[in-house]
């Protein structure tokens, strides 16, 4: 008997079988290496030690905003978000940054202090602001006299 001979031949209207095997076994590798790391993105966790260090160069850097632009330094707000959980930085209206805690952290501010005005050199203190998490608490004393915000660990 006469072994057939096998098409290795690409045919006319597609791919081999081998070539189609090659593609889907590398499209394999590629979901089964790459998906988790995808899946898998979570944020950095800060602690709240750090939020309140990014909180602080936020201020310093509302300072020098108001120091240099001193035809808007009425316009320039802190606004912190109803729920607690973050705040805005305001200019004209306008957004310029905001920030988010982390889950499980939150600051108790007072209606009436929930938003800083960079205006007033006559003010000598605005308003105290409580932030705290499973583990740490902070008092947030912001003085305006001279643009100053203190922040003191509290447990």
């Amino acid at each position: 008997m006469i072994p057939k001979r096998v098409n290795s031949r690409k045919p006319s209207n597609g791919f081999t079988l081998m070539e189609m095997t090659v593609v889907l076994v590398m499209m394999g590798c590629l979901i089964l290496f790459l998906l988790p790391t995808v899946i898998s993105r979570q944020p950095a966790l800060y602690t709240l030690d750090r939020e309140m260090n990014i909180l602080t160069q936020d201020f310093q850097t509302l300072r020098l905003l108001q120091y240099s632009k001193t035809n808007e330094q009425t316009l320039i707000q802190l606004r912190w978000r109803n729920d607690g959980k973050g705040y805005l930085v305001m200019a004209n209206e306008r957004l310029l940054w905001q920030r988010n805690f982390q889950t499980g952290y939150s600051c108790l501010v007072p209606t009436t202090g929930r938003i800083i005005y960079f205006k007033s050199y006559h003010s000598t203190y605005s308003s105290t602001w409580y932030c705290q998490s499973k583990n740490q608490a902070y008092e947030v004393k912001f003085l305006l006299g001279n643009y100053q915000m203190i922040v003191q660990k509290v447990r």
